[in-house]
C-alpha cells in the first residue's frame, strides 16, 4: 500500500473558525487536500476530492464570503501529477458532504469509480435533509447529488482491507469519516474535519462558532481519538493542518 496526499490548493477563512482563539479576526490559509491510497487488492482509492471548478457559480454566497478560496487545484490536476487519470480510481471514499471535500466528484461522472463511492449512512442520510430542508450550511446538493452516483453506505465501522479500517465520527458533522491505515512505516490515523490542526489536538482547543453542534461533541470525539491514537501507537493526520498537509504532500507514505 502506498499512500499520497494531494494538494489541492487553499481557502481563506477566520483561524477561529478551526481552532478557538481570543481574536476572532484573525485570518489564516487553510489547505484543501485528499489522500491516493495505491492497495494491492482494492485498487486505486481516493479519499475526498476537494472543490468544485464551479465554486463561484455553485456555492452559496454565505459560503463564498465565509471562506474564499484563494487557490484552487483540481483533483484531476494533483492526480495527473501522481501519473493517474480520473477513471484510473476504483473508489471513492468521502469524509463527509461538505463543498470542500465533495466538491470534485463532477470529475468522476461515468467513471467506475462513481459507482463505488463510500460514505457513513449517518452523513448520506443527514447531507440530504439539510439541502431538502433549507438547512444546507456548508452541504451543496448539486455537488453530490449528481447523475450516475451510488453511495455505499456503511455505520460505524467498516474493515476494507486488513490494514484499512473506515470509522465514522459524529463530530463536525453527523457521520464524519476517519480511516486507520496500517503501513510498514507504523499505524496512521486520518481525523477529516473533528481535528483540524495539530493544535486541536495537542491543546485540546475546539473550533470556534457553530461549526459543532456542541462543545461535548468535539471533546467526546478528541477523547476517542487520543484512545485510538495511544492504543494502536498512530501518527495523525488532520483535516487542514496547513504545516502539515504541505509536508506530507512531498512524500510517499507506505
Amino acid at each position: 500500500m502506498k499512500i499520497n496526499v494531494l494538494y489541492l490548493g487553499k481557502i481563506s477563512c477566520k483561524r477561529d473558525n478551526l481552532v478557538r482563539c481570543e481574536d476572532e479576526n484573525v485570518m489564516i490559509e487553510s489547505p484543501i487536500s485528499a489522500i491516493l491510497i495505491r492497495h494491492p487488492k482494492i485498487g486505486n482509492i481516493l479519499y475526498d476530492t476537494g472543490n468544485s471548478p464551479c465554486y463561484a457559480q455553485n456555492y452559496p454566497l454565505a459560503v463564498q464570503e465565509t471562506y474564499p478560496i484563494s487557490e484552487f487545484i483540481s483533483i484531476e490536476d494533483a492526480l495527473q501529477q501522481q501519473e493517474l487519470t480520473v477513471n484510473d480510481i476504483d473508489m471513492l471514499i468521502l469524509s463527509h458532504l461538505h463543498f470542500d471535500h465533495a466538491g470534485g466528484l463532477c470529475y468522476f461522472r461515468k467513471t467506475k469509480a462513481i459507482q463505488n463511492v463510500m460514505v457513513a449512512e449517518d452523513e448520506l442520510k443527514d447531507a440530504y435533509f439539510n439541502v431538502m430542508t433549507g438547512k444546507k450550511g456548508a452541504y451543496v446538493k448539486e455537488l453530490f447529488d449528481i447523475e450516475g452516483i451510488n453511495y455505499i453506505p456503511y455505520q460505524n465501522k467498516l474493515h476494507l482491507a486488513e490494514d484499512i479500517q473506515l470509522f465514522a465520527q459524529k463530530s463536525h458533522t453527523a457521520g464524519c469519516t476517519g480511516i486507520i491505515l496500517k503501513t510498514h512505516q507504523g499505524t496512521i490515523i486520518v481525523t477529516s474535519d473533528t481535528v483540524y490542526t495539530e493544535d486541536n489536538y495537542k491543546m485540546e482547543l475546539p473550533p470556534g462558532g457553530s461549526i459543532n453542534a456542541t462543545t461535548e461533541e468535539f471533546y467526546t470525539n478528541l477523547a476517542k481519538i487520543k484512545k485510538m491514537q495511544s492504543e494502536l501507537d498512530a501518527k495523525l493526520i488532520y483535516g487542514h493542518d496547513f504545516k502539515q498537509i504541505t509536508r506530507l504532500c512531498k512524500c510517499t507514505l507506505e
